[in-house]
């Protein structure tokens, strides 16, 4: 267990609250068999329940993916299922990956940016895009399923204005059964898919409009269109491909001569991305309905005007940051997933410990050489089940490489936590508390004294009262510093470099920086924004994108620089978090990174920038209508004449 002085913690702390991580150091390293069995039991557990809860053959989830035997084997413990296949399986059953964070290799990691890559140039750089292709191809020659699925849609794409329609009929058939049965269309309703899946069978519909086939194609795009709603999927999953198959039911109506019902389905889209803070394929969607709402002779109309201005917004948000108006997203998100090498190293350097020491057990066997460890942490290699397990255990932490976000095995649970979580992202923090009650009494009484349930349901009631008054900015603190020791060793903060954070761990440090902050200690404030932005810095650099936590760490800290005036260091953590946001498909934080670097603007020099301080206000202003983020809306129309005015 890492150790050291707790002279910097509040003097409350040093005798009143227990600083014990859940699970004892393991003395001895477990047989492989056993370790094996332990990685991934949760997400298993949780797995399984559900399947057998929704009556699904093993058979129908993994078809076309992995095989069943192997699948067992992995369930068994015999073998580690990798991030592309658990996503592709989890979303097959209607489950968001969001409710999991997963540690990876870095070959996973670094093979995610490369297809991001494509996806970005695919419909504004074609050329690039067929190199980028053409590169993944030839560094991947041993293909899985889903990545020939995903090299043959992007194909599709690249090429669908060079082939016939009979040719793109072919190409997007061959997409779809790389991983589902042949039979597919005769009754997709009876098969699991995902939305990876579902895009894959939108190309077959736009190719059959290529071939002139329309009934053909309606048939398909009625059972596409109506197949998240068969099986119950969540918004949250529905978001993935809500606007994929509106865009296509666009160009379908549209030949069928039925504009109204075409600009229904765009709106219904629009609505979906609007829930759930999203801007998956927004601006395509937003440019075919103001060209159909004009068709409809609504050009004057709030709606349509108000569709105008998002354009616009998006427009300005997207040039002003250099990303492509237009691109291809992939379906989920990469922010929840760890590279397991950054991990490990992390964990050492926080206990100023050498190679060659963590490589030694506690009988002072080596169970690792270092040579090994070095390739691990440069992410060269991926280490063993075991010796994942061991290394962590012994740097103090109890790891898995499928984490839930909470120790249950309800996914009604996982996805209440999710919906409290956005309440309080969009400040609406009576709903927020409402949901919170009601997963409490979706929790067991013996899930009810599992540490992270323990800490989640502290620090969102902390944070609650705190918003209502209803406790002090002093009793928040020691309220937040409760729920963070059920999953953190609190002396941890003390230490130059902090360990390895989970997400919630790291919202809850950057709110008690924030209370020290408002408690007038900026001192204290910034230096553990310091230490927080450090743990999320390399990540960022190598995925160009952020963390779940990383945008609330940063949002806050640019409000304490701002406080301190320090507006030019301000400015420039803003702009880094808004583009690596912007890489990601929510739009939760987006409106707050656009106000703060109006702020930082004005106060460095207000006549110099005073166009890109109405740009970014103006824009802010925009967005936040669109997440519908009522209490932000307010504020920035009573900060209209400072920003917008000059006054």
């Amino acid at each position: 267990m890492m150790r050291c002085t707790r002279t910097d913690l509040p003097q409350w702390l040093a005798t009143g609250v227990s600083m014990d991580i859940q699970g004892n150091l393991t003395k001895i390293p477990l047989s492989e068999n056993v370790i094996l069995h332990q990685s991934g039991v949760s997400f298993f557990r949780i797995f399984t329940a559900y399947r057998k809860e929704k009556k699904i053959r093993t058979e129908k989830i993994v078809s076309g993916v992995i095989s069943r035997r192997a699948f067992l084997d992995i369930e068994k413990g015999k073998s580690v299922l990798s991030r592309e296949n658990w996503k592709f399986l989890m979303h097959r059953i209607g489950i968001v990956t969001d409710y999991f964070e997963i540690v990876v290799s870095r070959k996973e990691l670094k093979d995610w940016r490369c297809r991001e890559d494509i996806c970005l140039s695919a419909c504004e750089d074609c050329e690039k895009a067929k190199k980028l292709l053409e590169e993944y191809r030839n560094s991947h020659i041993k293909m899985s399923n889903i990545e020939r699925q995903f090299c043959l849609k992007i194909e599709w794409l690249l090429s669908r204005n060079e082939k016939s329609g009979e040719e793109l009929y072919k190409l997007s058939k061959d997409a779809v059964c790389c991983t589902v049965q042949e039979d597919w269309k005769e009754n997709l309703s009876a098969l699991y898919v995902g939305p990876e899946e579902l895009e894959a069978m939108l190309l077959v519909v736009w190719s059959l409009l290529k071939k002139n086939e329309l009934m053909d194609a309606f048939r398909l795009f009625d059972q596409i269109q109506r197949y998240p709603k068969i099986h119950n999927w969540e918004p949250r999953m529905r978001e993935m491909i809500c606007a994929q198959i509106a865009l296509i039911g666009i160009k379908l109506y549209e030949r069928m001569q039925k504009i109204d019902i075409a600009y229904k389905i765009g709106i219904e889209s629009l609505e979906l991305l609007r829930q759930q803070s999203s801007q998956r394929y927004v601006y395509p969607l937003l440019v075919e309905l103001v060209r159909i709402g004009i068709m409809l002779e609504k050009e004057k109309s709030e709606e349509l005007q108000q569709f105008l201005k998002f354009q616009k917004a998006f427009a300005i948000l997207y040039e002003e940051n250099k990303i492509p108006y237009m691109r291809v997203w992939q379906c989920g998100s990469i922010e929840n997933s760890y590279d397991v090498g950054m991990v490990l190293k992390r964990m050492r350097m926080a206990q100023e410990k050498t190679q060659e020491e963590v490589c030694i057990d506690e009988n002072g066997f080596s169970f690792l050489n270092v040579r090994q460890l070095s390739r691990i942490e440069k992410g060269e290699n991926r280490p063993s089940t075991e010796n994942f397990q061991f290394l962590t255990r012994k740097m103090g932490r109890e790891l898995d490489w499928i984490m839930p976000m909470l120790e249950t095995d309800s996914i009604e649970v996982l996805s209440m936590r999710q919906d409290i979580i956005y309440s309080i992202g969009m400040r609406q923090w009576k709903k927020a508390q409402n949901i919170l009650e009601q997963l409490k009494t979706k929790i067991g009484a013996e899930d009810y004294k599992e540490p992270q349930i323990q800490q989640e349901i502290q620090f969102i009631e902390a944070m609650y009262e705190l918003e209502a008054n209803k406790i002090t900015v002093s009793e928040a603190e020691k309220k937040y510093y409760e729920a963070l020791s059920y999953t953190f060793e609190l002396s941890w903060l003390s230490l130059e470099e902090l360990p390895f954070i989970r997400s919630e761990e790291g919202i809850i440090i950057s709110n008690i920086a924030d209370i020290y902050h408002d408690m007038g200690n900026l001192k204290k404030s910034e230096e553990l924004f310091e230490k927080l932005s450090s743990v999320y810095q390399k990540k960022q650099m190598l995925l160009k994108t952020n963390s779940s936590a990383s945008a609330i760490i940063l949002g806050q800290y640019s409000r304490l620089l701002g406080d301190i005036m320090n507006y030019k260091k301000a400015l420039y953590i803003d702009s880094v978090n808004l583009q690596y946001e912007l890489n990601d498909f929510n739009l939760i934080h987006i409106e707050n990174l656009l106000y703060n670097q109006a702020w930082a603007y004005y106060e460095i020099d207000r006549e110099q920038n005073n166009q890109k301080i109405q740009r970014k206000f103006w824009t802010a202003q925009r967005i936040a209508e669109f997440n519908r983020k009522e209490e932000l809306i307010n504020l920035l129309k009573m900060r209209e004449n400072k920003y917008l005015k000059g006054d």
